[in-house]
């Protein structure tokens, strides 16, 4: 067996403590706040020796993660995620010991219905989105980030989508690599003076241009016709007990339908109960 020289020696001791880490004075374990992903998340050191003065770990060190199947973690601080989970980041430098707090959220998939209609004037709301993990799990503490292609429709404000003016908005929720994006109408209730014509059996409502849509729920079937002023290819005309009509006018009108009390009753007097005006995109 060759015998190992001086040289040999001494320059293995000199390697060695050039590579070994003085004891800290402290430690501390950076580490982002959730993974959301299988993208490996970085444990950053920093070391402060005992003149007080702190750096940032460049070499390789002895980490660990518990529990042990949470996550893996190299000796430079990459931290993989193989499950959703909660557990700690353990390193040691020189003998001293921190350790940070781990939260994997591992995303596969996001859900959100679209949303339909929502009221301008009903202000800011949560959309009811679901973050899913592996299996289905619903992951209800993953931050999640939301942004609108149609901001002059509808905006994001910290969790809420904040309703701006009428139209058809697309909103984008994200977490993590997985993304879903859900349609929003915004619509705008109109509330206008109910004038009586025709001996009080029709109702006027008078109109801006705009796009518009009337909706009478009567509580039995009957025949009911709108004419849209201004907008004659508009003009409704069915028997059911639910009736709704759609109309764009492009100039000031208006639209003159049967009085829902004279319909039903033949009462004259104008009645309003179970209509509803919205303009919409």
């Amino acid at each position: 067996m060759a015998e190992t020289s001086p040289l040999s020696i001494g320059l293995c001791v000199l390697f060695a403590a050039c590579e070994a880490e003085e004891t800290p004075a402290a430690l501390r374990v950076e580490l982002a706040q959730v993974a959301l992903s299988a993208d490996p998340l970085k444990a950053t050191l920093r070391i402060t020796d005992a003149e007080g003065r702190t750096k940032v770990g460049d070499k390789q060190y002895d980490f660990s993660v518990s529990p042990g199947d949470l996550a893996t973690v190299d000796r430079r601080g990459n931290v993989v995620c193989n499950r959703s989970g909660d557990g700690t980041v353990t390193a040691i430098v020189g003998g001293v010991k921190a350790s940070a707090p781990l939260r994997c959220r591992l995303v596969t998939k996001i859900e959100a219905p679209s949303l339909g209609r929502v009221e301008l004037a009903a202000g800011p709301f949560v959309p009811p989105v679901r973050v899913l993990g592996q299996g289905g799990k619903e992951l209800s503490d993953v931050p999640l980030t939301l942004t609108s292609k149609s901001s002059q429709v509808l905006y994001p404000k910290d969790n809420q989508l904040v309703p701006k003016s009428v139209g058809s908005a697309v909103v984008v929720a994200r977490a993590g690599q997985a993304f879903v994006e859900f349609g929003v109408d915004v619509v705008r209730k109109v509330s206008v003076e109910a004038l009586p014509l025709d001996g009080n059996r029709k109702i006027n409502f008078s109109l801006e241009a705009g796009k518009y849509e009337l909706s009478v729920k009567l509580p039995v079937e009957k025949r009911l016709k709108a004419e849209w002023r201004g907008a004659p290819y508009c003009d409704y005309s069915a028997t059911a007990k639910d009736h709704v009509s759609t109309c764009v006018l492009r100039t000031k009108g208006g639209v003159v339908f049967d009085n829902p009390a004279y319909l039903v009753r033949g009462d004259d007097a104008v009645s309003t109960e179970g209509v509803s005006l919205f303009e919409v995109p």
